[in-house]
């Protein structure tokens, strides 16, 4: 029947559950360390060029990946390890079920978000300037937890294999059509802003100041749509794995666990992607990066620390 899990009660093979647990650690070192250092670039800013609502729709992002890699990834290896010795484990794989819903709802919420912020960024910059605030961003960030964690809940009811089919269904199919018709809307403002350009003359400075803004938000917008390429790869081969375990009911039950492997790998992969494209593309976040390993910022806050208790000490003591 649609959406019984018809293999719960056969076995994995052992193979696949250990290659499974290896992937699985492997993305939560990945995911762990890229995340947690996007977030740190954008929160402490050491080049002050990183607070925006693009960069804090970032954050929103990779605080859903960066779960992914800390509670999702560790359990799926533990789940699978387990499952090769032939351990059967109740609670933490409904935690894993769970958390793995909640924070892949985030994650497209959130890429639908930065889809729009680089819509009105492109194709209303002067309005986008001025109402697109932090604390309009900080509200729909906390919207997208609200819905995500509200909307998994169904899971406990549905159970695994059926939610998949849901969730492919509503969260990814929402997510794919903003994508897809704010994409259309960025490209075709691109074309009309470089015919409008063309038209200018490029002597004047205000112009010129202009087109280097425009060049700058098309980069990060370029940056953003590779983002989304790899959302495609890693959601397109999951939607699928989607289908075999609902739809095939002549499929070996080998097949359908292979399927809900690779379903939930592909989906966690996407989580540890992100951080190297930024580092790839924006020069301003390879500064972050770099500035943050190398402990730079750390040492001019404690040098900036100290003068100021010299200071104030240097102060007491001529009062006195």
């Amino acid at each position: 029947m649609f959406g019984d899990n018809i293999c719960g009660n056969i076995s994995a093979p052992t193979s696949l559950s250990y290659a499974s647990a290896s992937l699985s650690i492997l993305i939560a070192l990945t995911s762990i360390a890229g995340n947690l250092l996007v977030i740190l670039a954008v929160l402490v800013d050491p080049n002050k060029d990183l607070r925006s609502p693009f960069n804090y729709f970032v954050i929103n992002l990779a605080f859903a990946d960066l779960i992914v890699g800390c509670v999702v990834a560790p359990i799926s290896a533990i789940f699978h390890t387990y499952e090769g010795l032939g351990v059967r484990m109740i609670v933490p794989i409904k935690v894993l079920h769970l958390t793995f819903f909640i924070t892949c709802t985030a994650s497209l919420l959130s890429l639908a978000a930065l889809t729009v912020d680089r819509y009105l960024a492109i194709t209303s910059p002067l309005e986008y300037r001025t109402k697109l605030s932090t604390s309009r961003v900080i509200i729909a960030s906390v919207a997208i937890w609200i819905f995500a964690v509200g909307f998994s809940f169904i899971y406990l009811k549905s159970g695994y294999i059926l939610y998949t089919f849901v969730f492919a269904h509503t969260t990814i199919v929402f997510t794919f059509m903003v994508l897809l018709f704010t994409y259309l809307k960025i490209f075709s403002s691109f074309r009309s802003q470089v015919q409008h350009w063309e038209n200018l003359a490029e002597t004047t400075e205000e112009n010129q100041a202009s087109q280097r803004a425009m060049k700058w938000e098309k980069k990060i917008t370029k940056t953003f749509l590779i983002v989304l390429a790899l959302f495609m790869a890693c959601y397109v081969p999951s939607c699928i794995f989607v289908y075999i375990m609902n739809l095939c009911t002549r499929c070996s039950c080998v097949l359908v666990h292979v399927s809900r492997d690779l379903q939930i790998m592909f989906v966690m992969a996407n989580s540890s992607m992100n951080p190297f494209v930024y580092g790839w593309r924006l020069e301003n976040y390879r500064r972050a990066f770099k500035r943050i390993l190398t402990c730079r910022w750390f040492v001019r806050k404690i040098r900036s620390l100290s003068r100021s208790v010299l200071s104030i000490g240097e102060r007491q003591d001529s009062s006195s």
